[in-house]
Parts: structure tokens; C-alpha cells; sequence
């Protein structure tokens, strides 16, 4: 995996790290520029995070915050 360098694009899944932590994986769903995008939960990792969020939960997540991780295009 690689650090998303660019917009997310919607349709596409990324991992989610927050303060160096990755605390799931989820699709983009909307996204129409700007510092927020709203995802959906696709796979919730284990971790200090896990209690937070649920797989299919729906939400805007704000950009600058996380990082996000593409998967490669094996994945």
C-alpha cells in the first residue's frame, strides 16, 4: 500500500490511518473536491479504534485529519 497523494476517488476502497494507526478500510462514496468525503465502512480493523465503528456505517469523514492508504492493484 502507498499513501494517497492526490483527491480520493469515489467508488474506489482506501485504508484509513489515523495518527499512524490504520483503523479500517472503506469505499469512497462521495466526493466533490474539498477537505471532505463521505465513506463507508468496509472492514473494521482491530485495534484501540475497533469499539468506534461498524462495517456498512456511513459517514463524512474530513480529509486532512487521516490518512489514506490505496491498495494495490492486486488487492
Amino acid at each position: 500500500m502507498k499513501y494517497l497523494t492526490s483527491q480520493p476517488e469515489v467508488g474506489k476502497k482506501y485504508r484509513i490511518e489515523l495518527n499512524g494507526t490504520e483503523i479500517y478500510d472503506a469505499t469512497v462514496i462521495e466526493h466533490e473536491g474539498g477537505c471532505w468525503a463521505k465513506i463507508r465502512v468496509d472492514n473494521v480493523l482491530p485495534g484501540e479504534y475497533a469499539g468506534f465503528y461498524s462495517n456498512g456505517q456511513e459517514f463524512d469523514l474530513k480529509l486532512s485529519r487521516y490518512n489514506l492508504l490505496e491498495f494495490d492493484n492486486k488487492q
